[in-house]
């Protein structure tokens, strides 16, 4: 099926808002010298395992700054097979974008993609803390609701 000429006539279009986003930084971000120390029920037995997965984040955005908070979750395991898993908050150091975040007006998107928590060396043991030395990456993107106005053809039915 086609268009018929008198469809594509001007009074079938009309301007149109429609909301999108618009990037307004993009950082590649490595966060070094991370640590984080769980406290297990009993002193684990040595060599010890550590696992990181995050499970959720939240970001706030401050002028130029946006500081993270992350929900990890942190899986010990002892030389016996012993494993014991926590549920952490851990905030990182604050990450800078190029720009004034708070001068553009809307709803602020903060989203992050290619999270990779690697960590540095063996977990440090004392007693019944599990010290843990990590690095984190991640591909971070601001983003704005802004509204684009689009001249679209009107529904033909």
């Amino acid at each position: 099926m086609g268009f018929l000429t008198n469809q594509l006539t001007q009074q079938n279009f009309q301007d149109h808002l429609l909301k999108t986003l618009k990037v307004i930084c993009q950082e590649q971000v490595q966060q070094p010298d991370n640590q984080i120390t769980v406290t297990l029920e009993t002193t684990p037995t040595e060599p010890v395992t550590v696992t990181i997965t995050p499970l959720s984040f939240e970001a706030i955005v401050d002028q130029d700054k946006v500081f993270n908070t992350w929900v990890l979750e942190i899986t010990v395991t002892d030389a016996t097979g012993a494993i014991e898993t926590f549920e952490e908050t851990y905030q990182e150091d604050a990450v800078v974008c190029p720009f004034d975040l708070t001068q553009w007006p809307g709803q602020t998107i903060v989203q992050k993609h290619d999270v990779k928590f690697r960590i540095i060396g063996d977990p440090i043991v004392d007693g019944d803390d599990v010290t843990i030395n990590f690095v984190i990456n991640y591909c971070l993107v601001v983003a704005k609701e802004v509204l684009v106005k689009v001249n679209g053809a009107i529904l033909f039915c």
